[in-house]
């Protein structure tokens, strides 16, 4: 997984109530930042079903 870094593109979202302090709960227990915590959540969303799909094992 790339580290994310502050050179790379911003985006600003709306969370719904009460999204941002799980967030921010699953990111200390993971010991991330919320931003890589984010990035982690979407990489996973995105790429682990895909290798799925193409019988590729998918890593914890």
């Amino acid at each position: 997984m790339p580290r994310v870094g502050r050179e790379g593109e911003k985006f600003a979202l709306r969370l719904p109530d009460g999204l941002r302090g799980r967030i921010k709960e699953v990111a200390d227990q993971n010991s991330r930042s919320m931003n890589s915590e984010i990035v982690t959540i979407l990489e996973k969303a995105i790429f682990d079903p895909l290798e799925m799909k193409k019988g590729g094992e998918v890593s914890a």
